[in-house]
């Protein structure tokens, strides 16, 4: 049986290795606002940029003497075995010598600290951060115990200044990282972890979501603070509920954002703004701010984070505006109706599996929770028979109703795996998280902005490597995306009808190469049917809910593809009917049309004089299950969406390395507050597809 049960989703302890490398890892809702960027004027357009490339590659053996010994080792030996540099690591780490000495408060002139660097996805930027942070940290330890031998007058008293070294790690935090995802925050920290390898006694923290507050505290009291990955939500919770996290972050010397333009896009700028108040101010604390693009919003943030004198480090070539990398091709269908869209995407993955067969890697990007649920699980059943590789196809899904303990699993499952694989996901995997062998990217209805479609497509084509492609499925309605969005991308059309025709002569191809051992071109021949076998199985309920989650997205995106509510409800309800087969638009109370903002004037000002369910769309009685489903879908009553650095938590952790521990263990849920605002998903019962 194929099912969709909310909030039972399997529940994987993520584990973290005890030894001295301990992490600490939490849940916490967030409220999630927006911040609405003022147009300024750029404040980039006077500052000189640094080179974008060198001729050729620069060695990483070039930084002996300028990075310490050990932390070379790990870049050039075990475990990374490196040799040489990326763009952005070319600009950044010959810089670490000057960018790690310590803050000298008694200095005449202080020389630029502060860092804005422009640098696409995939491009090794975590290294060129970690480098100068783990230098920044041992050089301020090292001068720890030299001010309290100074201080003592025992300028020779090695006992005295390895105790005040002891006493300076374990009550001040070195660097401070701020990340977006718990998946990207997770991902920084294990790299932390494996750069700082053959440093004795560093240890790295992480503050996410999904584990209690308890473990968290315990071993943030217990081990040495040098540096703490953290998503914004879960920090700030802590900064204003712990005293040791406030007290330990008054001391950092050096913040770091990542991805700062996601982190904006995704509403955390309230939680950084009452971070900073927590941290010591410029001068005295350096900032490096990455981020693949430089947006109003982001520049914003730069005047209120990073010193006056900041060096400004542009690694995106001159003519690559976009950081989409160039040479992946990408392509838009826009599907008559919403009856080919789930065939259309079929194909799309079916063409990918021909064109790469064994190793195919897909990415299906949705724009809701349970938009996400619902192809998994249609992919499921239908794939074993309608796609190339068949049973072999390996489908899996990423969405904030999993536990973070399943997240991880999945995402390091999907990591791992060289295909045929599909891994079907809202936004949490969108940014940052390095998924190798990637072949295609496809995003099924608009992205929230032109951002989010650009580091969608940025998980294929990851460090220039060769292949790759983007897909972007849209309905009619969604049409506007492209011209109003979507401007100098490279994105070319392909008709649902063009595409079947490439279809059908790569599986000729297919079958002449002996792939399978039966040809696939007659099983193409049941795509057209595959509409009327699907919505023959699947549940009114669950179409229903998904009905719900996009009526919910679309009514926040109307403003940017210039329709009306109205007309958003016109489509949502032409895909229930058309991609869900209802036989009818589903229900929805006049309550909660006025919450969506779908009620006109004249409708609410006549919903007395034509009763408490009035309105145009509401002309009969209610029955007592349309009562029940206006209660369950009532906002007040309903579960929203958790923000990507939230989740339904979990318990249980494995030190040293930040991974799970058990997968076949449950763990006990926690309850955490919720807001409605900016939601995607509008939760609710989770209920079979009836698939099995």
């Amino acid at each position: 049986m194929f099912s969709l049960l909310v909030g039972k989703a399997s529940r994987t302890p993520l584990g973290v290795n005890a030894v001295a490398r301990s992490t600490s890892l939490s849940i916490f809702c967030r409220r999630q606002s927006t911040a609405v960027a003022r147009e300024q004027p750029a404040l980039l357009s006077n500052l000189p940029a640094e080179s974008n490339e060198a001729t050729e590659k620069p060695q990483f053996k070039s930084l002996q003497g300028v990075v310490s010994s050990a932390t070379l080792k790990a870049i050039t030996w075990k475990p990374y075995n490196f040799s040489s540099m990326s763009p952005v690591q070319a600009e950044v780490l010959p810089l670490v010598s000057e960018l790690s000495e310590p803050f000298d408060p008694t200095a005449k002139e202080v020389p630029s600290r502060d860092l804005l660097v422009r640098a696409k996805t995939g491009t090794g930027k975590t290294l060129a951060f970690l480098v100068p942070a783990i230098e920044a940290r041992l050089k301020a330890i090292n001068a720890a115990g030299k001010k309290a031998l100074r201080d003592s007058g025992l300028e020779t008293d090695k006992r005295l200044e390895e105790r005040a070294q002891r006493v300076f790690s374990r009550e001040t935090v070195g660097t401070l990282i701020l990340s977006p995802t718990r998946e990207l925050a997770t991902q920084i920290a294990n790299e932390a972890l494996q750069l700082s390898s053959h440093h004795k006694g560093f240890e790295v923290r992480l503050f996410i979501g999904a584990m209690s507050k308890r473990e968290q505290m315990r071993d943030f009291m217990r081990g040495t603070r040098d540096i703490i990955v953290a998503t914004p939500g879960r920090l700030r919770d802590l900064l204003e509920s712990e005293p040791e996290v406030r007290h330990g972050l008054s001391f950092t010397k050096q913040l770091i954002f990542d991805e700062a333009d996601t982190m904006l896009d995704m509403g955390f700028r309230p939680d950084i703004e009452a971070i900073l108040k927590y941290l010591p101010r410029a001068p005295e604390r350096q900032t490096f701010m990455f981020s693949a693009t430089v947006p109003p919003s982001v520049r914003q943030v730069v005047n209120v984070a990073l010193a006056d004198d900041y060096r400004y480090i542009d690694c995106v070539k001159e003519g690559e505006g976009s950081p989409v990398h160039a040479h992946i091709p990408q392509y838009h269908t826009v599907v008559p109706s919403a009856l080919h869209q789930i065939p259309h995407v079929l194909r799309l993955i079916a063409h990918d599996q021909m064109a790469n067969p064994g190793r195919s890697k897909v990415m299906v990007f949705l724009p809701t929770t349970k938009m996400t649920q619902l192809f998994a699980t249609v992919l499921r059943y239908f794939g074993k028979k309608l796609l190339p590789a068949g049973y072999k196809t390996n489908v899996m899904e990423i969405h904030s109703k999993r536990t973070q303990s399943a997240r991880t699993s999945t995402s390091d499952m999907f990591r791992r795996e060289t295909g045929p694989a599909v891994l079907t996901t809202s936004d949490v995997s969108a940014r940052g998280v390095d998924y190798p062998g990637v072949t295609r990217v496809i995003q099924v209805g608009i992205p929230p902005s032109g951002e989010q479609y650009i580091h969608r497509v940025g998980r294929t084509g990851r460090s220039n490597a060769t292949g790759g492609r983007g897909d972007l499925v849209l309905l009619p309605f969604e049409v506007g995306f492209l011209s109003r969005q979507l401007t100098g991308i490279p994105i070319k059309p392909v008709t649902v009808a063009d595409f079947k025709s490439q279809v059908s002569a790569l599986a000729e191809e297919h079958d002449q190469s002996g792939e399978r051992s039966k040809p696939f071109k007659p099983v193409l021949d049941e795509y057209q049917h595959l509409q009327d076998d699907m919505t023959a199985k699947l549940e009114p309920n669950a179409i229903q809910e998904t009905f719900m989650s996009l009526l919910g997205y679309y009514v926040a995106q109307a403003g940017p593809l210039r329709i009306s509510p109205d007309a958003v409800l016109d489509a949502c309800n032409q895909w229930a009917m058309e991609a869900g087969g209802l036989k009818e638009p589903p229900y929805i109370s006049t309550v909660m049309k006025q919450k969506l903002g779908l009620l006109s004037g004249r409708d609410s000002s006549n919903r007395n004089r034509r009763g408490s369910w009035g309105g145009r769309r509401d002309q009969r009685r209610p029955t007592p299950q349309d009562i029940q489903r206006s209660q369950e879908w009532s906002p007040s009553r309903s579960r929203a969406p958790v923000r990507d650095d939230e989740a339904e938590p979990s318990h249980g952790y494995r030190r040293r390395e930040f991974r799970r521990r058990d997968e076949n263990r449950d763990e006990p849920d926690y309850g955490s507050r919720r807001d409605t605002r900016r939601r995607n998903d509008y939760g609710g019962r989770r209920s079979s597809f009836g698939l099995q």
